[in-house]
């Protein structure tokens, strides 16, 4: 597919001033009449001379105005579909700007993929992965026989093709780049494969963080987390020969749009019909209910449970989690709320993965499977537990932790049985795969 370079470079307005030359007055007397007709001459041979001049002028203003003109009407589509373009007019001064140019194109970090590609990259992994919110990945691409790595990242509410993420990385090497003779420029005038350690330290100071290893001196600037420059100088021959330029921020005209639609796996939850022995079941009463978790918080709102919006997320990505506090009879639970569906989505509508039960607080009224709850005897926990794949250990201060999972999930996914002086103090249930109904 053919690939069009994408203009990152900012317009510079041009203002074409045209000056007009201004006639002469004549002197009837005899003893001048020569010397004004020789200067006339003159003035309409520069007559003459300005007026091709101007002709020019006009010509390049109008050339000008051509341009200036597509470039306002693509800005403009960029602003109509809600994305703005990340580009620079020329090379900042400032590592932080997370800029580098590549043979005189500015590149500004992050940018949209649609950029990126714009340039003359060519994807060689798969542009139909989805991503979901919060979620990156790490592709490599090909230009004019070279390579560079990226890391494409979706930092919106919603999932979203590769082809609308954002390119928040990019990584060059000596193997990657080759003898392909690139400038590569950072700011400050730090060049690829020219500049060295005390260049860098002359542009940047002290870095944040370095490494002195066998074959290279990394030094890295932070600006924040997932928000950093590392440079690599070679021992070889004592220049920058490996860049990794990464700010993974949101870009605007991320989709951010939260759905009003109640998610399939909401609405086809139904409550066990009891509460049974069953520890890989992975359900509990709570407060006379029996729910099997993970459960939907609507559940809970159904059974008398209010959410103390304070101390909660109001809206959760796709395919990702938030915080919620819900609160029955003075006692609140502070718990993950998951949202299975690929778009985001109110508190509402995702899934509480836990519940807990303790003499230390929150005390509610949680039972588990073989009627195991705060006050049980270890008797009654050890006989519940048998022919369950369950872990225990003894604290040095007397604690016993009874842990049980299902064998083929995660041993996150389990009940925890907490017991001190034979007695359970402490109940847990946590689930966070995704039902299947």
């Amino acid at each position: 597919m053919k690939k069009k370079v994408l203009a990152l470079l900012l317009a510079v307005s041009c203002t074409l001033a045209v000056t007009a030359c201004g006639g002469r007055d004549t002197s009837d007397d005899e003893e001048t009449r020569e010397e004004d007709a020789d200067r006339e001459e003159e003035d309409e041979a520069e007559e003459e001379g300005d007026a091709d001049n101007q002709d020019a002028d006009a010509e390049e203003a109008d050339e000008d105005s051509t341009e200036d003109a597509a470039q306002d009407e693509a800005e403009t589509k960029d602003t109509d579909s809600g994305k703005v373009s990340a580009g620079a007019a020329e090379l900042s001064d400032d590592l932080y700007d997370f800029q580098m140019s590549i043979n005189g194109t500015v590149y500004q970090f992050p940018m949209w993929y649609s950029d990126f590609e714009a340039l003359g990259w060519t994807l060689d992994d798969d542009e139909t992965t989805t991503l979901s919110t919060n979620e990156y990945t790490l592709a490599t691409w090909e230009m004019d026989g070279c390579g560079a790595t990226t890391r494409i990242a979706n930092l919106s509410m919603n999932a979203a093709p590769l082809t609308e993420c954002i390119v928040a990385s990019l990584s060059l090497d000596d193997y990657e780049v080759g003898d392909s003779g690139w400038e590569i420029l950072l700011p400050g005038g730090i060049q690829y494969g020219v500049s060295g350690k005390d260049d860098i330290l002359a542009a940047y100071g002290t870095p944040t963080d370095d490494y002195d290893g066998d074959l290279y001196y990394k030094m890295t600037y932070e600006a924040d987390s997932y928000s950093e420059v590392s440079l690599y100088v070679y021992h070889d021959d004592g220049t920058l020969k490996k860049i990794e330029m990464e700010n993974m921020v949101e870009l605007e005209g991320a989709d951010n749009s939260v759905s009003e639609e109640v998610p399939e796996l909401v609405t086809a939850y139904q409550a066990p019909d009891a509460l049974g022995d069953d520890f890989y079941a992975y359900t509990a009463q709570m407060e006379g209910v029996v729910y099997s978790l993970p459960c939907p918080v609507a559940a809970l709102l159904d059974n008398g449970f209010t959410i103390v919006e304070s101390d909660s997320d109001s809206v959760v990505g796709a395919d990702s989690y938030g915080w919620i506090t819900v609160r029955y009879d003075n006692q609140e639970l502070n718990v993950i709320a998951q949202n299975y569906a690929d778009y985001a989505t109110t508190i509402e509508n995702c899934f509480i993965t836990s519940m807990e039960s303790s003499i230390y607080g929150p005390e509610f009224d949680l039972v588990l499977p073989g009627n195991i709850k705060v006050g049980s005897s270890e008797a009654d926990v050890e006989k519940a537990v048998d022919g369950f794949s369950c872990e225990t250990e003894t604290s040095d201060s007397g604690y016993t932790y009874y842990e049980i999972s299902y064998p083929a999930l995660s041993v996150l996914d389990r009940y925890t049985i907490t017991v001190k002086d034979g007695s359970v103090i402490s109940v847990e249930i946590e689930n966070s795969t995704m039902p299947e109904y």
